[in-house]
């Protein structure tokens, strides 16, 4: 793999104490760059190593962060506009239905979004490492999902415990490398998404398939030359992969596309619920009626699941077991009405709508170098956030929600980065 590039922001050795300190940050905050998406599946440490490095780097030299903040503050007031919004109505409910912290700390942690953006464009890393990283996690997370099934698991789950989350965070990491890549890269990030995205049909997970389309849309789109051919030959593999899983039973059982057909067919034919597709249906029944009786507030934060366990199915003697343990709608939007009425769903549209608009406006800015900038590899992120929050509540789960946080925030202070040097 290429060596990394020099970093010119490192002010010269002499330059005193001062300047020692802010050599020592941003050495730090590189490491914490390759360490995000390094550790964040293949490691039961997540993004702890990655806030730890940068909040240190912060510590040592404030006074750099205060200059960016000035310099970047209108620029980054809608970021702090959205994350504050969030924050008011997360703590409204919290406090007005006595919900335990543990329910609004995920969502709060959209918060570190501004704070990380203006980290981000006072030191000026570099970008490799953020992109070097995404590379070792998708390596690390496939390694670690193929001896997961190898040894008897059903389906991958990294270090989450959950394998929709595993899958979630993989597409993430597969935007960072493909949208985040240096010039001239492209035989690693092509290997590395290969890893990737076997990963993901290591996991079982279904929902994620369209937010990988919309990558592989947008590669399409915005690639030229070998980039393109190759996006055109994983879009090929990925049809012939399913259309494949009709006739070979292992691959079938690990996508679980028969499934899928099953369900429907369950549910169109007789009215039968009682499958995955069948649970997910009735709950985003149950939010939308939710959301009907209490409009304004919701039933509180975190507290979905007190929504399910009134339901019928779920009383004695004889519960819907499987059923029972949903404690959340598996929709974004349906969630956030359900447990914070109308102020949750304008947050929910916020949360996605202000980064996508500020990612796609940057985009806009930029004259060259488009097909691999910050600015779109962040608007992709929000997409397949967005793709991937219509059959799954993201903000339920700490990882992926703590991840955007800190990567809409990384990307966007990138994308400021390049406004002024274009893309690196």
């Amino acid at each position: 793999m290429p060596a990394l590039p020099s970093t010119p922001s490192i002010p010269p050795a002499d330059a005193g104490p001062a300047a020692s300190r802010e050599r020592l940050a941003l050495r730090l905050l590189q490491a914490g760059l390759f360490l995000l998406p390094a550790l964040l599946l293949s490691t039961p440490w997540g993004l702890t190593p990655f806030a730890a490095l940068a909040l240190i780097a912060f510590a040592l030299a404030p006074s750099a962060f205060a200059r960016g903040w000035r310099e970047v503050g209108r620029e980054n007031r809608w970021l702090l506009a959205m994350a504050v919004l969030a924050a008011v109505v997360v703590l409204f409910s919290k406090f007005h239905f006595d919900v335990r912290w543990r329910e609004a700390d995920n969502r709060l942690r959209l918060l570190a979004a501004p704070f990380f953006a203006v980290l981000i464009y006072a030191w000026r890393p570099s970008r490799r490492w953020l992109w070097r990283g995404a590379l070792f996690g998708m390596a690390g997370a496939f390694v670690l999902a193929l001896y997961q099934v190898s040894t008897g698991t059903e389906r991958a789950l990294g270090w989450t415990a959950n394998a929709i989350v595993f899958a979630d965070a993989l597409i993430a990491l597969i935007v960072l490398a493909v949208f985040a890549r240096p010039p001239g890269e492209l035989l690693w990030t092509a290997l590395a998404c290969a890893l990737g995205v076997g990963a993901v049909i290591l996991s079982g997970s279904r929902g994620v398939w369209p937010a990988l389309a919309i990558v592989l849309l947008v590669a399409l789109i915005v690639s030229g030359g070998r980039a393109r051919k190759l996006s055109w030959a994983v879009l090929a593999a990925l049809l012939l992969m399913v259309a494949a899983s009709h006739w070979i039973a292992p691959l079938a059982q690990q996508i679980r596309l028969t499934e899928l057909v099953s369900d429907m067919d369950r549910v169109q034919r007789g009215g039968d619920y009682e499958s995955s597709l069948g649970a997910r249906m009735t709950l985003l029944e149950l939010a939308g009626d939710t959301f009907a009786e209490h409009p304004l507030a919701g039933v509180g934060v975190g507290r979905f699941e007190t929504v399910v366990m009134a339901t019928p199915q779920c009383a004695p003697p004889a519960p819907r077991v499987g059923f029972c343990k949903l404690g959340h709608a598996h929709s974004d939007a349906f969630e956030w009405a359900a447990t914070m009425g109308v102020p949750g769903l304008l947050a929910i549209l916020a949360i996605y709508l202000v980064p996508l608009a500020l990612f796609a406006r940057r985009l806009r800015a930029l004259s060259a170098g488009r097909a691999r900038s910050s600015a779109l590899a962040g608007l992709v992120l929000v997409l397949a956030y967005i793709a991937c929050g219509l059959t799954q509540s993201m903000f339920a789960h700490q990882l992926i929600a703590s991840f955007y946080a800190v990567a809409v925030g990384v990307l966007y202070g990138f994308a400021l980065i390049e406004r002024e040097s274009g893309p690196q």
